[in-house]
Parts: C-alpha cells; structure tokens; sequence
C-alpha cells in the first residue's frame, strides 16, 4: 500500500484545505494512507478515525512538533495527546512512551536534524516531496527506518511520492511496518508548477480572504520566534557564565 507520512491541512497556520479535501484527494491520487501531523496542533485518533470511515484510507493522527520558522521539527505518529517538551530528548521519550512512531522530517534542512540516529528517532524522512535539496544529503549511515512525505500544504502537492508498505491496511500495521524498517520511499519530489500553485492559493485563501486571522497567526509567528531567540540567547549565556 501507498502511504503518505507528512501532510498538512488549514488546521497548520501555512497550510490552505481542510482535512477532508487532503484525504480525498489523496485518495483521487491512488494514495491509500496519510499521516496529517499539522504544525503545532494535534490530530487525534478520534477525527483520524472519523475521516477513515468516510474515505475508506487509512488516517494516521500526529502532529508536527518544533517552532514552525526558527526550531528544528520532528513527526510523532499515532499518538493521542498533545507533546509540550521542547528538548528533542524529551519529546522522543514522550513519544515512545505513547507507542508513537518518531519521524524527523526534511533532515539536513534548517528546520531538521542531521544525527536522526544518534538522538533515537524511529524513521528519517529520506524523501521529501518540497525538499530537494535536503533529500540529496541524507545518507543514513546506521541505516534507520527510511519513510516518504510530500510535505504537502496544498492538494496540487499530492501524489508524487510516497511510502511502500506491504501490510494488512490497519493504523497499527503502518506503524509496525515503520518500526520494522518494511517500508520504502517510492515516487518523485513534487514537481516546481504543483509546489508553486500552493503560494497563490495561500494568498488568496488564508490572507486576502481571512486577513484579521492571518495578522492574528503572524503576529503568533513572530512571538513563538522572538522567545525561540530569547531562550537560545539565554542558554548560550548560561554556558559562557560557566
């Protein structure tokens, strides 16, 4: 079966369809599962289970965790409860401890981990559908689980690469599969019209059409980075002091 591992719905402060438009297209696409770990905000099992039954694809709840401009992020699949530490050590613990999946995402970018292994994540997302370039650097040396996500923030992303996985189509066989390394990634990245078609789309739908809300999400944006800044700043002051 066919898996998608990262996609984000209008629930993310960046992304422009709802939940039920993504599933749907990725069903339209030959897609039979998807993770929807949105920035910052859980989805739970409880709408996951919802918009399976609707759609007959298998819906993976998660979120996508780190500040979504200055932090580096990482994935937890099939948890049910929304993770608050910000040390990657602590969130990686939470959730193990949650029977949760551990993806880094879109590692070697600015906003992703090289040492994937070493810091104890399950899987490393190793293609990317909107990052080209970070793909090209992963290397994987102790050879960890190796997943693909489009990245996709638009439904124009799906489709283009996903994640063989040669399971019964049940949440936890996904899961298990990833855990065991029986999966690999399989497609393309997302080619540049498809990725560029969401930046029109965001414009219209999330700015000129809701422009009291999207000040709202940038003003957030900008206070999550500024105490991002002022807790880096803080800690390096810290280990000059002593």
């Amino acid at each position: 079966m066919k898996v998608d591992f990262h996609v984000h719905t209008r629930r993310s402060v960046d992304a422009v369809h709802s939940p039920r438009k993504m599933v749907k297209k990725a069903r339209d696409a030959g897609i039979n599962a998807i993770a929807i770990p949105d920035h910052s905000r859980l989805f739970s099992t409880s709408e996951a289970q919802r918009l399976s039954r609707e759609s007959g694809l298998v819906v993976i709840p998660g979120i996508e965790g780190g500040n979504i401009a200055v932090r580096r992020h990482w994935i937890a699949l099939g948890i049910d409860r929304q993770i608050t530490d910000t040390r990657t050590d602590l969130v990686l613990e939470s959730i193990l401890q949650d029977s949760g999946v551990s993806v880094a995402p879109h590692p070697h970018s600015q906003l992703g981990y090289g040492n994937y292994a070493g810091l104890g994540f399950d899987a490393v997302e190793s293609l990317d559908g909107s990052e080209p370039g970070s793909n090209k650097q992963v290397m994987n040396i102790h050879r960890i689980p190796e997943v693909a996500g489009s990245d996709s923030h638009a439904l124009s992303m799906l489709g283009f690469c996903w994640t063989e996985v040669n399971v019964d189509e049940t949440l936890q066989s996904v899961l298990e599969s990833v855990r065991r390394g029986l999966c690999r990634h399989a497609g393309s990245t997302v080619p540049f019209f498809d990725l560029f078609c969401f930046y029109p789309l965001y414009i219209r739908d999330r700015i000129l059409r809701q422009p009291v809300a999207a000040l709202s999400a940038a003003r957030q944006v900008i206070r999550d980075v500024c105490r991002v800044r002022a807790y880096e700043s803080s800690c390096r002051n810290c280990r000059m002091s002593t």
